[in-house]
């Protein structure tokens, strides 16, 4: 049985949570490393912050002869005041670096929808990119915090959306005019996807684009409790990235998949999750009944009358999807079938499953 730590922390925040007991260097020393096609390489940028204050960097692997292109937020948790910042430690924390990113590579990627040996993986001959998490604030953190707890006093960076920016704009650099792109993520990461969403949307306004949020279910607000949407926003001060999106996305987080579905109608968009994931439920305070109900409302009333955006639920309490895509059905139809039908499929032969 995973430690409750484990279990928030999901499958790859446990090769940096490995990585950190190990040593991780000096971020501030490392420099950029360039990667030949095919194989993963760490470049550092200066621009980005940790929670605790060094620089991290990026993660790419790039195609030979490809102009599609593969956003992969990481996740690792969140935290929001000294309870779960300094005490339970319910998220990652810096520093990320080059050296950690290799032992999260070569421990965690295998199997995944980074693995370009993973038979039927949509994603194998695209340009993919891992971006790190260190900030506690689902990628859109925008503020500097000052916690205590006993005689423990830190200063948490929550700068997710700037890191965010920074890395978007390697990116676009690297791969100026991609084809199609995938914006996608797990867990914390599935959250920093959809949020971050139309800020990668206007970064490439000709690309084909497709949202894959991985076990970051925006709730309905009355599915979630009241302090705790007050606690997440006055922490993380997150109210521009949600004014820039919609203003009815600061009233009501679910408000954002019909906004999305309204400001790009061309894109399909996805959310994946499983009925009472154990680890989403425990960060929302929710029982693992009280989560299904929530998902399945939000499933049925928001997501499934849009044109364009699905589901794909799986039984049980398990955490992402992505991590393992190749061992997921859900009604007979496998998650990696499903995601080449994202991109291949007319939208009537494209459906939502769930069991």
């Amino acid at each position: 049985m995973r430690s409750q730590r484990e279990a928030r922390n999901g499958r790859w925040g446990l090769a940096v949570v490995a990585a950190l007991a190990v040593g991780c260097g000096d971020a501030s020393k490392e420099e950029s490393v360039g990667t030949e096609p095919g194989t993963w390489g760490w470049t550092a940028v200066p621009e980005s912050t940790c929670d605790e204050g060094t620089p991290t960097g990026l993660g790419s692997n790039l195609a030979e002869d490809s102009k599609n292109l593969v956003i992969y937020f990481s996740g690792g948790g969140a935290c929001w005041d000294a309870t779960t910042c300094l005490e339970a430690n319910s998220s990652l924390h810096g520093p990320f670096t080059g050296f950690l990113f290799t032992l999260v590579k070569d421990n965690t990627f295998k199997g995944s929808i980074l693995d370009r040996t993973l038979a039927h993986n949509p994603y194998q001959d695209w340009n993919l990119f891992f971006l790190p998490y260190c900030t506690g604030d689902l990628h859109i953190g925008d503020a500097d915090q000052v916690y205590t707890a006993g005689s423990v006093t830190k200063t948490i960076r929550h700068r997710g959306l700037k890191n965010t920016q920074a890395f978007l704009a390697r990116i676009a650099a690297t791969v100026p005019e991609p084809e199609q792109v995938l914006v996608t993520g797990s867990s914390a990461g599935g959250f920093g996807a959809a949020l971050n969403y139309t800020l990668i949307r206007q970064a490439f306004p000709r690309a084909r684009v497709f949202l894959v949020d991985d076990a970051g279910p925006l709730f309905k607000n009355d599915a979630l409790s009241p302090a705790l949407r007050a606690a997440w926003a006055q922490a993380w001060n997150y109210d521009a990235v949600l004014e820039g999106i919609d203003p009815a996305v600061r009233e009501d987080f679910s408000a954002l998949y019909p906004v999305l579905a309204r400001k790009f109608p061309e894109d399909r968009m996805a959310l994946l999750s499983s009925l009472q994931d154990e680890t989403i439920r425990a960060y929302f305070q929710l029982t693992p009944e009280r989560f299904e109900i929530a998902l399945r409302d939000l499933a049925t009333t928001v997501i499934a009358p849009l044109p364009r955006t699905r589901t794909f639920l799986t039984p049980g309490e398990g955490h992402t999807l992505l991590t393992q895509p190749a061992a997921h059905r859900s009604q007979n139809v496998g998650l990696l079938d499903w995601l080449q039908q994202m991109h291949t499929a007319s939208d009537a032969e494209w459906k939502s499953v769930q069991p």
